[in-house]
């Protein structure tokens, strides 16, 4: 547990001195103000539903962009081999840099805070609807993190992980869209199909649906796909 403690704060402690960093997350910021405020006056309801939307596009984009060379940085910059020449295990390796990374990601989410701030000065919104909201969104984050992780794994190229995490994570999407579903005949296979779009579990806890399913199926997907990352880089070792 040490070790993963430690490579977690070299990891969040990395995002503090790059200036990359401050760019996303000022970028984030910035686009997800703009579309969301862009409607809210025009649509005249204290609802955050629409933020949350805006952040699930943003984050298909940006997570793959910071995930992509979590690892295959490493490998690419020769620090893997002096990485575990030390006392680490490829379980605290992973561990730390998931951990670390989602640091990085739950202070983006809150700086959509004061958003959330204005939407209650100048309305009466559901609370109850933001909070769950949120944790649809942390969720979601951490899943598409825990994708971008096994996607830098798989090559000792940044630029791999970040093409290999957008088409998964777009595809992803895909399957969760209306407009698919509906071109389905059969309706059970077309639940089954949309039940691992990750985007649809994050609408039904924005909307007040959220349910113990949605947050187990959230769990599971970060604990396969944080298991996934810790073969690939034990069948790389190999």
């Amino acid at each position: 547990m040490k070790n993963v403690i430690w490579i977690a704060k070299k990891e969040w402690f990395g995002y503090l001195v790059n200036p990359l960093s401050y760019i996303f997350s000022g970028l984030f910021l910035l686009i997800s103000s703009w579309l969301f405020f862009q409607d809210f006056f025009v649509v005249k309801q204290a609802e955050t539903r629409a933020l949350w939307t805006v952040m699930t596009f943003l984050f298909s984009l940006f997570i793959p962009a910071i995930s992509m060379g979590l690892i295959a940085e490493e490998k690419r910059s020769g620090s893997w081999e002096v990485l575990f020449s030390l006392p680490i295990s490829e379980v605290e390796f992973v561990l730390g840099k998931f951990f670390g990374s989602l640091a990085y990601i739950f202070s983006i989410i809150m700086m959509g805070f004061p958003i959330i701030l204005t939407v209650g000065y100048l309305g009466d919104p559901e609370w109850g609807l933001i909070f769950g909201g949120g944790l649809g969104m942390l969720f979601l984050a951490a899943s598409y993190l825990a994708s971008g992780l096994f996607g830098s794994s798989l090559s000792n190229q940044p630029i791999g992980g970040f093409v290999f995490t957008t088409l998964f994570l777009f595809l992803n999407n895909f399957i969760g869209q209306d407009f698919f579903l509906s071109r389905i005949s059969s309706p059970k296979i077309a639940d089954f199909v949309g039940y691992f779009s990750l985007n649809l579990h994050s609408l039904k806890m924005s909307s007040g649906m959220m349910a113990l399913n949605d947050l187990m199926f959230y769990i599971s997907w970060i604990v396969i796909f944080l298991i996934l990352t810790v073969m690939s880089l034990k069948l790389r070792d190999k």
